[in-house]
């Protein structure tokens, strides 16, 4: 732990040693090499032996006083109005970093050991007080859920205290950070029930770098290919599979249900979610799905996401709480034999709150 909040003092420290500088800062460090050779280049040191050493001071006279002082007094004042600026500078993004606050939610469920504090990753240009929501979904045991229904009031509370500290603060001196490490239909609810606390800026997880990041890569044009919807005809109960990260199999789908089976399927599943704006269209792929299996008497869609967590959380966000059918996602599990044993109802379609669904 003592390891952990040394590492991040350090960086912190050399964030702030580079960090984005005004011009001013630039212009008046530019002064002073200009000034010291102004009162330095008109002076001599000589060393003379006479016996003993000694030393004499005299001027050389390469500058006019009237131009040398003249000059010295423009850049002196120059680099006064430089501080002054600078000073003004920093007391105001002191006020605004004291009163914007920054709510970051991280999601830990997957995994017993801390790691990397989430608070910690939020990137510099994010400025405010950063303030910490847990919602802790551990059960004692790596990735295993032994009790699902005891998880639903923890996202709830979750939500509550973000409802809280927003409370406390203008609505426009409030940015909500999102990331987290938790079961699919946990993801995908924290998505739903965080979609009208505003904005949020979404990061997740990178196995590869071990380190929290921002969505900040470009778009790589990889969407959806939808199949299986002209073989809905009148059943009020479909399957949504919906394949990012790996595919969603048709064996594993059948030892959960005998339904019509609609798929949404990237052609390549190695491809890379780290953009916001895909990530924005694949949620907007889903919202249109469902809007054509409303349109076909859809009640009830049963969601069976394999996709890495900001992925379920953007498509939790988008999915419309009034006007489309109600959603269950499910928790896959590779070792049961019902490969998709529970899920997790989702507070929409008229419906006030979650609630477990076992199969």
């Amino acid at each position: 732990m003592y390891r952990e909040t040394a590492d991040w003092a350090f960086r912190e420290f050399i964030k702030y040693l580079f960090r984005p500088k005004g011009f001013e800062v630039r212009v008046a460090a530019l002064c002073i090499p200009v000034l010291v050779a102004l009162l330095g280049g008109n002076w001599l040191v000589k060393a003379t032996v006479r016996g003993d050493y000694s030393f004499e001071f005299g001027s050389t006279n390469i500058i006019p006083d009237w131009a040398q002082w003249s000059l010295v007094s423009i850049f002196v004042a120059v680099f006064v109005f430089c501080f002054v600026i600078g000073w003004k500078r920093f007391t105001r993004e002191n006020e605004i970093r004291n009163r914007k606050k920054v709510i970051v939610i991280e999601g830990r469920g997957l995994r017993e050991d801390d790691g990397t504090p989430l608070t910690a990753a939020v990137p510099s240009d994010i400025v405010g007080h950063r303030l910490g929501v847990s919602l802790d979904l551990r059960q004692k045991r790596d990735g295993v859920i032994i009790d699902a229904d005891a998880l639903l009031p923890e996202v709830d509370a979750a939500r509550r205290m973000v409802q809280q500290y927003a409370r406390q603060n203008d609505r426009q001196d409030v940015i909500l950070v999102y990331g987290g490490l938790t079961p699919v239909p946990m993801t995908f609810l924290t998505g739903v029930v965080f979609d009208d606390e505003g904005s949020i800026v979404v990061m997740d997880w990178d196995r590869t770098r071990e380190s929290w990041r921002v969505l900040d890569s470009r778009d790589d044009g990889q969407r959806f290919i939808v199949t299986g919807v002209g073989a809905v005809k009148d059943s009020p109960e479909v399957v949504l599979a919906v394949s990012a990260s790996y595919q969603v199999r048709d064996e594993n789908i059948d030892t959960t249900f005998k339904l019509p089976v609609v798929r949404m399927s990237l052609p390549a599943l190695d491809s890379s979610h780290w953009s916001q704006a895909k990530q924005s269209a694949l949620a907007q792929q889903l919202l249109d799905t469902a809007k054509v299996l409303e349109a076909k008497g859809v009640a009830t869609i049963h969601l069976l996401l394999a996709c890495q967590n900001s992925v379920a959380f953007n498509l939790g966000r988008r999915y419309d709480k009034r006007n489309l059918p109600g959603v269950v996602v499910y928790q896959y599990e590779a070792n049961g034999e019902k490969k998709f044993p529970w899920g997790v109802r989702m507070p929409v379609a008229g419906i006030a709150t979650p609630s477990i669904v076992r199969t």
